[in-house]
């Protein structure tokens, strides 16, 4: 099986002529995959992996944060994460513990937890993941249970390197209600809707939340300290609940 460069910053195999589809890639192929997509910085993609070598790869990178793995149907998805990525992660992290803070919104974020289900044939490990009308039933949770634990209600996805496009099916497979999802540029929301994610211009999870806020504070990041930051995030959000009826 070959790699090819397809996409910028992201690699794909491509089987031969005359590859016979009834194998299965290898756990040595995808820790090559993995060693690749590390020291490139590229996002990897290979076919035909099968749900016991995915779960297999979960267990032998268990505790890593970088790189992260996707899979649906067959496909895993391989990115590692940048300093940009991470930076752009953080700051958006941070401004949901700011907002909810000064809101009094309760919430509990479980991270890039590794979801997983043998059913839906797919899982995913995201920036970030949120729960809000589930949180106290998510609270203390020490272990998932994807068949009876609900999906995260809001999804962090930085796309530096990638497009989050295609991991959406696998979140909307799941039930995952929202995305926040940042290109390096601009912000976007996305709400599941009919099976698809459409943009909105508002957050579910946080109202007053939009597309603009959102790309206007990843922006200040670069150029603030993280205290300048945080005074006017607690700004704004002290500022829109005054004028609200939160």
């Amino acid at each position: 099986m070959s790699i090819v460069l397809d996409a910028p910053r992201t690699i794909w195999d491509v089987p031969p002529a005359g590859f016979d589809v009834s194998l299965t890639t290898s756990l040595a192929a995808v820790k090559k995959a993995v060693k690749l997509a590390l020291e490139e910085e590229v996002t990897a993609c290979l076919s035909n992996v099968s749900w016991a070598t995915y779960e297999t790869t979960l267990q032998t990178y268990w505790g890593q944060s970088n790189p992260r793995f996707y899979y649906e149907k067959r496909n895993l998805l391989i990115m590692p994460n940048s300093s940009k990525h991470e930076r752009s992660n953080y700051y958006l992290e941070l401004f949901v513990s700011t907002v909810t803070e000064e809101w009094e919104v309760d919430c509990v974020g479980l991270g890039s937890t590794t979801y997983h289900n043998e059913e839906i044939d797919g899982g995913f490990e995201p920036d970030s993941c949120f729960y809000f009308r589930h949180e106290a039933a998510m609270r203390g949770k020490d272990k998932l249970d994807t068949a009876t634990d609900p999906p995260p209600e809001l999804i962090i996805e930085i796309d530096i390197t990638s497009l989050s496009t295609t991991r959406q099916s696998i979140y909307a497979a799941f039930g995952v209600p929202e995305i926040w999802r940042y290109d390096g540029a601009q912000a976007e929301i996305l709400a599941l809707h009919d099976g698809r994610y459409t943009p909105r211009a508002n957050s579910l999870t946080l109202p007053f939340v939009t597309p603009e806020k959102l790309t206007e504070f990843l922006q200040l990041s670069q150029t603030l300290s993280r205290l300048e930051w945080l005074q006017q995030a607690r700004a704004w959000a002290q500022e829109t609940r005054q004028g609200s009826s939160l």
